[in-house]
């Protein structure tokens, strides 16, 4: 009479790790083995017998969980999947720039200060701000233009556009030929035809009341307060004249 079978706990818990739900797996006695061995395939188990598998189907499953978890150690070690490549660093700092950049330009140096508060390496940088220049997130002479143009249709004084574009980190380099033409002017007369515009609109307001809000408004353009106070003067008063004389 054939011994009992005992269970191959080994193929077992390898089954078992993998989710696979089956019979235990019974080892044939030598001597049933030896008879199985010399009947050849008519001895073997038929096709999808119900959790029967031979004792050396058993060790090499073993054997390969083995050499499974082996070559997954391997691969984690040689390529950390948790760090991020180049690539992907460089292509997170390049969609800052384009966010940063969104609402206001901004000078490069600026913008090279802000990536590296956020961490990013040297290397990194490098490659986002040419990507950068690519698209034209950045691009400090034209970008100084630009603004130099647009403060100036608006009225600001050269000293407060000077200022306030270094605000934003572009350097009096970049800045010195862009505000040449407009520090070259007779700035007591910018500043009275700024003065002027602004009296015409305040005609029906008392005068002291609209010397005050012309003075104010010269002021904020960045002229100093005594050139703004004299221009609101004789712009108010200017600007009373021609009224009057415009009535006769």
């Amino acid at each position: 009479m054939a011994a009992e079978a005992t269970p191959f706990r080994d193929a077992e818990a390898w089954l078992a790790a993998r989710g696979i739900d089956r019979e235990p797996i019974r080892v044939e006695p030598a001597a049933a083995a030896e008879d199985a061995d010399d009947q050849g395939a008519a001895s073997e188990p038929a096709a999808g017998a119900p959790g029967e598998v031979r004792p050396r189907e058993a060790v090499q499953l073993a054997q390969q969980s083995a050499a499974d978890s082996a070559l997954a150690a391997g691969e984690r070690a040689a390529v950390p999947s948790a760090e991020p490549g180049l690539e992907d660093e460089v292509a997170r700092a390049v969609a800052f720039v384009r966010r940063s950049t969104a609402g206001a330009p901004q000078a490069e140096g600026r913008v090279k200060e802000k990536l590296s508060d956020r961490g990013h390496p040297a290397a990194v940088i490098d490659l986002a701000l040419a990507q950068a220049r690519r698209e034209r997130l950045v691009d400090d002479a034209a970008m100084v233009a630009a603004l130099v143009e647009e403060k100036r249709r608006a009225g600001h004084a050269p000293a407060r556009i000077r200022r306030d574009l270094r605000a934003r980190g572009f350097e009096d380099a970049e800045l010195d030929p862009a505000l040449a033409a407009a520090e070259s002017e007779d700035q007591e007369a910018a500043a009275f035809a700024l003065a002027a515009e602004r009296a015409a609109r305040l005609t029906a307001a008392p005068v002291e009341n609209a010397y005050r809000r012309v003075a104010a408004h010269v002021a904020r353009r960045g002229y100093p307060d005594g050139l703004a106070r004299k221009v609101a003067r004789a712009a108010v008063f200017a600007s009373r004249d021609q009224a009057h004389t415009a009535g006769r």
